[in-house]
């Protein structure tokens, strides 16, 4: 190809063979890659003949040098530096084991090299300044140490041709030589030199032959051959061990002016007369009578312990059971024993003959006080006095036996005199021929033959509210009369009955915290009425609830929960025909004793339920029974949503009345009676009627046809329930939607009371 002089211009650069090499629009440079990073970029191998200058050069990799010449220096952030030899002072190079190396020139016309740190050979840890093996004098490590002041400490075998000072460990090996300075260590090997120093030695020491011209101080112990001890000073021991058996053919009249702590086993120790320790034998006597005095030389008993302050004699074993035994020559039997840890460091006192252990105060008839004491630590348990008294948590006794606490007998108690019981009585009772009795207070059948009591009986109670008082236990009898002593059936009484709660059926009453479950419970039977009346109270505030478990019965008969859970969820009414109805119901004096406003049957005739409506008169009509779907005059009774309105009578004082007149209806049903305030309410259905009862006491019921619809006393912010629901109307000369209240504070202060009826419109 011809040569080509020719300049060209690539605006977003230049690119040869994918990426062998290019040049990118930024002007970086790339060879063996398309992606260049600096201005030039190469990956792979490159070779430079000639000079190369550098400002900075980055070496990734291995890199072969035949020859570096750096002018200042070479910085290596990581990686590793592989060289023939080093030339040039390597004093400034770091982390090196040749860094702590110093030359020094003492001035003796060479240098030294000094170790800044300790030398360790065969260790890594050297503690001393020149160590070689592990550091002596550490658990497990062996080795020599030498340190800066001249100490040396080795674990092995020292070997030397000799030794200059003191010499304070172990010598296993001969010493030869002179030892001029203090062996205070055990020596194990001959000793054929002369020995100036003291030999305190307090170990087993080995002598074939010892001559001593001065004092002999034997520390522990020392053992000497049949060649014996010539000692032609004083002797003196620390102490002696072993057997002394040579004779003492001398006698011996210096004083032991000592203390003698080890034992004598000398076999017979015969003194003619007596036997005398201390001066006078005031520490220990003993006479060729037999008698042992310790603190006194004349002993008045076998064994006498006299001291001039406290006094104690101790019998001690280091392991097993020390024991003192008291008795006569022969059997075992004939002993009594003082023994301590027979059984887990029990005390003992044992008479192991067929006689009495008796406990003797005063022997002496010195008219005496003292009682019989059993204390625990500081506390006294039990005390048994002189007069004969035994108290059991208290320490004077007032009877012959007198507990303070709780007492448990799990047999018979026999009590010859009265029994008088503070607190309550449980479990079995039996008393002889005047009550025998099995008293079961939480299960089983009490019997009595005969029971005679002056006082109130509490069951499960301390303190019984009247004679007899089962309030918190139960009881089961055959048969009770009550105002009867002769009842002809399970229970008979005779006069007025209260319960709080009765339960048939079932010997459980069901409670729950939540909800009140009734006071009569009938469980799985039937309850029926035999030519008889259920009546409820005078003032109609009874009310009869079927499937209302909990809730509150806002009726008389409230049967709106009834069908829920029931099998058979159906409520039946009378059903007769229409020649039955009419019979019954112009009946003579049914008028006045039966039919009335509001009865209601089903007309199997007509096949419809019917109300009976009368029209005024006072003769019952049978054409006053209607379909209930049909109304008075013919119009239509359509469901009505409850309502509510609400009057305030201003301020008004303590006790103080006002009238309030509050729209409602024509007629109603009145569910509720709320207000803001305690007060005193009452509704009429005129104000005549308000009036003419103005003077009526709060304690004075109204009188039935009054016009006095209903009336509450409550306290502040109640809602009075009135449940069956009370009806009510206007009864002014034009029915209106008025209805009249009276109003009295029954706070103890001036209040603006706001009264609410909550009711149901039942008129158009």
């Amino acid at each position: 190809m011809a040569n080509i002089r020719k300049s060209f211009s690539f605006r977003n650069g230049v690119q040869v063979d994918e990426d062998k090499f290019i040049v990118n629009a930024n002007g970086l440079v790339g060879i063996g890659t398309s992606v260049p990073t600096q201005n030039l970029d190469v990956r792979g191998t490159a070779k430079v003949v000639g000079l190369v200058t550098a400002s900075d050069l980055f070496v990734s990799g291995v890199s072969t040098f035949t020859e570096i010449q750096v002018g200042t220096a070479i910085t290596i952030a990581s990686g590793v530096i592989s060289a023939t030899s080093y030339k040039g002072d390597g004093s400034t190079l770091s982390n090196l084991p040749t860094s702590q190396w110093i030359d020094v020139d003492a001035g003796l016309g060479y240098t030294s090299i000094f170790a800044a740190g300790n030398v360790g050979i065969a260790t890594t840890d050297p503690r001393t300044s020149f160590q070689v093996g592990g550091t002596p004098g550490v658990a497990g490590k062996r080795g020599v140490g030498i340190n800066s002041i001249g100490n040396i400490q080795a674990t092995g075998i020292v070997t030397a041709t000799s030794f200059v000072g003191a010499l304070t460990g172990n010598v296993t090996g001969n010493v030869t030589g002179d030892l001029t300075g203090a062996v205070t260590g055990n020596v194990t090997g001959n000793v054929t030199g002369n020995v100036d120093g003291n030999v305190n030695s307090t170990g087993l020491s080995t002598f074939t032959t010892l001559s001593v011209t001065g004092l002999v101080n034997v520390g522990t112990a020392a053992t000497f051959n049949s060649a014996g001890l010539d000692v032609t000073g004083v002797t003196s021991s620390t102490s002696f061990v072993g057997a002394l058996t040579g004779d003492v053919t001398g006698n011996v009249v210096g004083n032991v002016t000592g203390n003698l702590t080890g034992d004598v086993n000398s076999g017979i120790t015969t003194a003619t007369t007596e036997l005398n320790v201390g001066v006078g034998g005031t520490s220990l006597t003993s006479l060729n009578t037999g008698k042992l005095g310790i603190g006194t030389a004349i002993p008045s008993k076998d064994v006498t312990v006299k001291k001039k302050s406290d006094t104690s004699v101790e019998v001690v074993s280091e392991s097993g059971i020390p024991n003192i035994s008291i008795g006569l020559t022969g059997e075992t039997k004939n002993k009594g024993i003082l023994r301590f840890n027979n059984d887990s460091n029990a005390f003992d006192i044992v008479n192991n003959d067929t006689g009495d252990l008796n406990f003797i105060l005063d022997a002496a008839s010195n008219s005496g006080t003292g009682d019989i004491r059993f204390i625990k630590t500081t506390s006294e348990k039990m005390r048994l006095t002189n007069d004969g008294k035994l108290g059991i948590g208290i320490t004077n006794p007032s009877h012959q036996f007198h507990v303070v606490g709780t007492s448990t007998i799990t047999g018979n108690t026999f009590i010859g005199g009265n029994l008088s019981i503070g607190g309550t009585f449980q479990g079995r009772l039996a008393l002889g021929q005047t009550l025998e009795a099995n008293i079961f207070t939480t299960t089983g059948v009490s019997t009595f033959a005969q029971v005679n009591i002056l006082g109130p009986i509490g069951f499960s109670s301390a303190t019984p509210a009247v004679d007899v008082d089962f309030q918190q236990a139960s009881a089961v009898f055959g048969s009770v009369g009550l105002g009867t002593t002769n009842p002809s059936g399970k229970l008979k009484v005779v006069g007025d009955a209260f319960f709080d709660s009765i339960g048939i059926g079932t010997t459980t009453i069901q409670t729950d915290p939540n909800y009140s479950v009734g006071g009569l419970q009938i469980t799985s039977d039937t309850f029926q009425l035999f030519d008889s009346q259920i009546k409820f109270d005078y003032q109609r505030r009874s009310q009869i609830g079927f499937g209302t478990f909990g809730d509150t019965l806002t009726g008389v008969v409230d049967l709106r929960n009834a069908g829920e859970n029931s099998f058979s969820p159906w409520v039946y009414i009378p059903q007769m025909s229409t020649t039955v109805r009419d019979a019954k119901t112009t009946a003579t004096g049914q008028n006045s004793t039966g039919i009335g406003t509001g009865a209601i049957i089903y007309n199997k005739t007509q096949k419809r339920v019917e109300i009976y409506l009368p029209d005024g008169d006072s003769d019952a009509n049978v054409g006053n029974w209607v379909g209930i779907a049909s109304g008075i005059g013919g119009g239509t009774i359509g469901l009505q949503a409850r309502q509510q309105n609400s009057g305030s009578t201003g301020n008004i004082g303590a006790g103080a009345t006002t009238n309030l007149t509050i729209t409602t209806a024509k007629t109603y049903a009145l569910h509720k009676i709320q207000t803001s305030h305690a007060a005193w309410v009452t509704v009429y259905t005129d104000t005549t009627s308000r009036t003419n009862d103005a003077s009526r006491a709060e304690t004075t019921d109204p009188t039935p046809g009054s016009g006095v619809v209903a009336e509450v006393i409550v306290g502040a912010g109640t809602t009075q329930i009135l449940s069956p629901s009370v009806v009510g109307f206007n009864n002014d000369t034009s029915p209106s939607t008025n209805t009249y209240l009276k109003v009295v504070n029954k706070t103890s202060g001036t209040a603006n009371i706001t009264v609410t009826l909550h009711y149901v419109r039942l008129e158009n």
